[in-house]
């Protein structure tokens, strides 16, 4: 009973609908032998309240055949130039909200199918089990993410908007507790680098229920040569 107070307050502080900035950086290593290593670094704030979280994390995974045989623009990541990519990684978060910090150690495992019916279309479907320990309690949760982009290309400049939703699945709850939906651009540069800008709605069972989420991630692709 004397932890319930406090705790009544801070939520009585959070508002309805907040407002988050993501800013991600994140490093892709593809091997010949069609594994890739991809190492990623987020910083995740809000504008409208006492809100942060990082997370970094690392992830090997096997790239299993071409998408199509169909003339397209390839992609310069090279996942999606693959019909299914299957993983593990592990990532580490910490959150501060309103004063209040938790650690969360996650182990993931994830599967993205890949079909292009039309030349400039990809349709995917990531499957993403996450083990999860959480200032050391353990939970199991599923996400599915379907996505649709089309390449575009006007002259010599080149940008591929997209589409996607998300859903968050809790197996101690038993319940869909997360929802995510978004719309962005990629914009590669030549077989160096991409920028994609984001808006991204997010509904969830903690607090601020809703949160509009505006994002920008810069991608760095590295060829091994071993």
């Amino acid at each position: 009973m004397l932890g319930l107070g406090p705790l009544r307050n801070v939520e009585a502080q959070l508002p309805s609908v907040g407002t988050q900035g993501w800013y991600t950086g994140n490093v892709w290593v593809r091997f010949p032998s069609h594994f890739r290593f991809l190492g990623t670094t987020e910083l995740n704030a809000a504008t409208n309240y006492s809100y942060q979280q990082w997370i970094v994390g690392g992830a090997v995974a096997y790239q299993w055949k071409r998408v199509s045989h169909l003339e397209h623009l390839v992609n310069i990541n090279s996942d999606k130039e693959s019909r299914v990519v299957a993983g593990l990684g592990f990532e580490y978060l910490w959150t501060d909200k309103e004063g209040t910090s938790t650690g969360e150690d996650r182990l993931v495992l994830a599967a993205t199918p890949r079909y292009r019916p039309w030349r400039r279309w990809l349709l995917e479907d990531r499957n993403r089990f996450e083990f999860r320990w959480v200032d050391g309690v353990y939970s199991t949760r599923y996400r599915n993410r379907l996505a649709v982009e089309r390449d575009l290309l006007v002259r010599d400049f080149r940008f591929t908007p997209y589409a996607s939703a998300e859903i968050f699945y809790s197996f101690s709850s038993g319940t869909v507790d997360e929802e995510r939906y978004e719309a962005g651009i990629q914009w590669p540069y030549r077989r160096l680098f991409m920028v994609e800008t984001y808006y991204l709605y997010q509904h969830s069972h903690s607090s601020p229920d809703n949160v509009n989420v505006f994002g920008i991630t810069l991608n760095v692709y590295l060829r091994n040569s071993l």
